[in-house]
């Protein structure tokens, strides 16, 4: 069996408090897109096995591939072995969600393969324990909101296609370390969940969206590597209605009007001629 493991934009991330656990609160809006990575399961009968096309992706048994079989088999009560195999096309430490995409879609595959024994709350709860936005992918929404540590999620209702170039620099971040530097800075103050940001999915008006982007990791991120600042040069240079880091980073979207998308990437690859940078169009999944 095989089905597709779809990259995640942040549209809004607010940052509340820290956790007793280390976490932090957070307020997301979670957008599903269309770059994608390809997760293959089957039953084995040599034993348990994980691989990846990206040789460079842990694959052992304490990596959160491999916790993630050992996981489910220990939930579902299952003696069955599984071979798994990713085809990797999500930039790795990009702030993207591949990692948490891939888990998502192998407990979904072992479940279907073992026969149901376990319900979406129960993979959702095997989800969280693993990883933060795992419980998102799982949930297959192309849109949706994100409280607690961005694990309780909740369905934003809308069904517009937003179209954005993607720029993903040749390094990678370390979500630890970026949330480790947020003393530096003032948490929000406002602790609700902004409600007019939402409700500008639920409308006609995409100049809503951009107009209320907000990462409060972003200022952290550029101070680390300013030389993401070209980034947004080139993206508002060609005609982003708004333009935001995703997550933790290091990548950098805009939002543009369909018609436009591949113009914007076409000139943005040639403000960007480096070797390892990756500049995509991608849309709602």
């Amino acid at each position: 069996m095989e089905i597709a493991a779809p990259a995640k934009i942040n549209l809004y991330l607010r940052v509340i408090k820290k956790l007793e656990d280390g976490y932090h609160q957070i307020e997301t809006i979670f957008e599903r897109i269309s770059i994608l990575d390809r997760v293959k399961a089957e039953l084995s009968s040599s034993g348990t096995s994980i691989s990846c096309s990206d040789e460079n992706i842990p694959t052992g048994e304490e990596s959160l591939l491999g916790r993630t079989v050992r996981s489910f088999r220990q939930r579902a009560s299952l003696q069955e072995d599984f071979r798994v195999h990713i085809e990797k096309n999500i930039p790795v430490s990009a702030g993207m969600g591949g990692g948490s995409s891939d888990a998502a879609a192998v407990l979904i595959l072992l479940n279907q393969l073992a026969g149901a024994p376990l319900g979406a709350l129960e993979l959702a709860e095997i989800g969280a324990s693993l990883g933060a936005d795992i419980p998102f992918f799982l949930s297959g929404y192309s849109y949706a909101r994100g409280t607690g540590r961005g694990d309780v999620i909740e369905k934003v209702e809308d069904d517009r296609q937003l179209w954005h170039v993607v720029v993903t620099p040749p390094f990678g971040v370390s979500t630890k370390e970026v949330y480790g530097k947020i003393p530096a800075f003032t948490l929000t103050k406002n602790r609700l969940v902004d409600k007019m940001f939402t409700a500008f999915l639920r409308s006609n008006n995409i100049k809503g969206i951009p107009e209320n982007f907000r990462n409060d990791l972003q200022d952290i991120v550029l101070r680390e590597f300013p030389s993401l600042k070209r980034v947004f040069t080139a993206l508002r240079s060609a005609g982003a209605r708004g333009v935001l880091l995703s997550g933790s980073g290091p990548t950098v979207f805009g939002i543009f009007d369909r018609e436009k998308a591949d113009d914007a990437a076409r000139y943005i690859r040639g403000e960007f001629p480096e070797d390892k940078w990756r500049i995509q169009t991608a849309r709602t999944y």
